[in-house]
Order: structure tokens, then sequence, then C-alpha cells
């Protein structure tokens, strides 16, 4: 119960914040109090960096090097642990675990290939990365080969994307950095398995790059392949609609009674943000056309993984009650779930004065969404891809230069210790 306030207490206070700065931003002006003062402004995000191209190749070679590293190492692991590897395809197997199963089932013979006794389960996940394991698989025939190729070239995309993202506003240190935590947060594993992580990264980070750049079109488009990638894609529209607000003043227009500028923004710019929904029609689409029924995923989602929904604040209470009463995958599940949402709600507290509105809009709804649940196993998983708590960390970190090594040596012993938890078949789920 008192986990259960707290984190109401520490959620809301963000999204009341969050709110009165996008009204301010937005061209509303406040009273002149000092606390809402303190509260709404901005501090200096330092300098930008501007990027080349150059360097954008750059950072997509040494990503995908840093995943075929981990990949080399895993293999070590597994022939160190596992006394039944003798070959290359024994290696493969070793990803062929918990969702990644169902990723393929898709890629393989499609949602209706599969079924457990008579219901399709595999429609509870998202078609999008099993699709492009298959249009992959024209080349590479082996249709594991082509998940983790696939994972891997994501993620190297999506760091570009971030790179330029970050640099828009920040320097390259805090740039490089970011990606540097992000990709050796413990369960960043999951970018480099045969699972959609790096498929909800690189779309995630591609649409907060273009919403950063007002490019309204892309922020649709790609932010309909997030909507597809997995059920919270649909979530950037809210940090598109927040910077669509705050940079085109909406609110001051109302407020002059420039109604025919609002509607112009709206049907140039801001209507592009609804094209988001496409990704999530064609997703109930495939349920329709599987079962007969747009929302089916929900029922086996209960049925099969106890996945009902729930508060959050009960959510995130029940994961830190398992983390020190659980005498089952403590270590395996609660404990990194319990670290893991400490650390997103912690980052989220300290940037929402001296990031975008639209970063900690993002996060806080990223937040709520993913604790969520009845039974939230995977939480750590899924803050793996809450992109603006590793940016607002590395603003941290660069305003407190001592934290720097802490923070990353402390992040790879933990990527180490759940990798090879993952390939000896640990739940680390």
């Amino acid at each position: 119960m008192i986990i259960s306030v707290l984190s109401s207490i520490a959620i809301w206070s963000t999204v009341f914040v969050i709110a009165l700065r996008i009204i301010t931003n937005s061209g509303i002006a406040l009273p002149n109090n000092k606390v809402i003062s303190a509260l709404t402004c901005n501090k200096s995000l330092g300098s930008a960096h501007q990027t080349t191209h150059k360097e954008i190749i750059s950072v997509f070679l040494l990503a995908f090097a840093f995943r075929i590293a981990v990949f080399l190492f895993s293999i070590c692991a597994m022939y160190m642990f596992n006394d039944n590897i003798n070959g290359f395809g024994d290696i493969l197997e070793q990803y062929m675990k918990w969702d990644a199963n169902n990723y393929f089932r898709i890629a393989n013979v499609g949602y209706s290939g599969f079924d457990i006794d008579g219901d399709f389960t595999t429609i509870v996940f998202f078609p999008l990365y099993p699709w492009i394991m298959k249009i992959v698989n024209l080349i590479f025939r082996d249709l594991r080969v082509s998940g983790l190729l696939t994972s891997f070239a994501l993620y190297s995309g999506a760091c570009c994307f971030l790179y330029k993202l970050f640099s828009i506003d920040y320097s390259k240190s805090v740039a490089v950095r970011a990606i540097i935590y992000m990709s050796v947060f413990p369960h960043a594993l999951f970018f480099g398995t045969l699972m959609n992580e790096s498929m909800l990264l690189f779309t995630s980070a591609a649409t907060l790059y273009y919403i950063r750049k007002h490019k309204w079109y892309l922020v649709g488009i790609l932010g309909a392949a997030a909507a597809l990638s997995r059920m919270v894609g649909i979530l950037l529209a809210i940090p598109a609609a927040v910077e669509w607000l705050e940079h085109y003043k909406i609110f001051e227009k109302l407020k002059n009674k420039d109604i025919k500028s609002v509607w112009k923004l709206f049907y140039s710019k801001g209507l592009w943000i609804f094209l988001m929904l496409l990704g999530t029609g064609i997703y109930l689409l495939c349920n329709y056309k599987v079962t007969g029924n747009c929302f089916k995923f929900l029922e086996y989602q209960e049925k099969y993984w106890n996945n009902g929904s729930c508060y959050f604040g009960s959510g995130i209470a029940k994961m830190f009650t398992n983390a020190f009463t659980s005498d089952q995958s403590r270590f395996d599940i609660w404990i990194p779930e319990t670290l893991s949402i400490i650390f997103v709600i912690c980052t989220l507290l300290y940037g929402i004065r001296r990031n975008r509105s639209m970063y900690s809009a993002f996060l806080a709804v990223y937040i709520i969404i993913n604790t969520g649940f009845d039974w939230p196993i995977s939480v750590a998983r899924y803050m793996a891809c809450a992109i603006p708590a590793f940016l607002f960390l590395s603003d941290f970190s660069e305003r407190h230069k001592w934290t720097e090594p802490i923070i990353t040596a402390s992040m790879a012993i933990g990527f180490g210790v759940y990798l090879v938890g993952y390939l000896c078949w640990k739940q680390i789920l």
C-alpha cells in the first residue's frame, strides 16, 4: 500500500508539472508564482552538436560491432555452461526461448498456423518484427539467423537516430553517453535476441527524432510502424502532441482567437499524428482476420499470461512485494524489475525541469502503461526502451562526472550477469 501511494505521488506529481510546462510553453501565462516558475522553467541543456554523415556511419558500425561482440561472448558462455552445445545450430537454438518462439512462429507459419486447443495465441504478439524477419530470411534462409541479424541492424539504426536526436539539444558527450547507458542496461541484452525490442527501439527513436525535427508526415509514418511493433508504440502520439502544442504556441493562438492559424496547423501538421492509429488498426485487423474479434488478444493475454490490467501503483507495489517475499524468480525477475522502475522514476524526477516536455511526457506515460499489469513480469525488459531515461541519466552524469564510471560499470556488470542467466535458461523475461 505504501509503495503504491509513494509511486502514485511521484508519477502524478510529474504529470502535473508536465501539464503546467506544456500550458506555459504553449503560450498561456500562469500566475506570477515562484513555485510555479521554478517548476516550469527550462534549464540550460548545454551546447548542441552538429552531426555529420561520417559520424552516423561510425555510430552504426560501432553499434553493430558491439552486438557482434556480445554474440561472440554469448557463444563462449554457452560452451562454458552448457554441455549440449555441439555446433552452430545448437547455439541458435539457445535463442529460441520465451516469446522468441512466438515471433518465430508468426514469421514461419503466420498467426493462423499455430494454436493451443483452438486458440491462436500468437495473435498476442505484434507483427512488424516477424514480418521483417521473413523478408530478411529471403536472403539468409534460416529464420533464427535472420531474426538475430534483424535485431542487430535495428538496434544499430536506433543508435544512429538517437545520436542525431540527442545532438540537437545536447553536447556530443551527452549523446554518446546516453547511447552507452542504454546499450549496457542489464536488460538491453534483448536487443540482440529473437525478440522485438530492437524493432520498438528503432521505430521509437526514429519517431522521436522526426518529432523534434517537426517533420510531421514522417512522424505519422514511423509512429504507425511503432504502433505495429508493440501496443505502447502508440504512446509516441503523446510527445508528438506535446511538441506540436509547444512549438506552434497553440494555446497562445487560441487565447488570441486566431482559430484560422490553429486549424491550418492542425490539418497541415497535427493531423499526421493521427496516422499512428494506422499501425494499431492493422494489428486489430489481424486479430479480426484470425479470430473474428478485434480485441481477442486481450482475452489471450489474461488466459495464458495472467496479464490483466490494473492501476500502475498496484503493479509497482506487486513488484516490490515479490522482490522481498517471493522465493521463486526473486533474482531473475522481481529484483531487477524493482531496480529498473526505481531507476526510471528517479530519472524522470531529475529530468523533468531540465529537458524538453516531450521527453518527460513520453517517459511518464510509458511508466504508467508498462506497470499497469496484474502480473508485471517483463517490466525490466520494457524499460530497456525507455529512451528518455537514458538521456536524463546522461545529462545527470555530465554534471556529476564522478558518477559516470560507477553507472557504466554497475550497468555493464548487470548486463553480463543477466545475459549469462538468459543463456542458461533462467527466468529472464
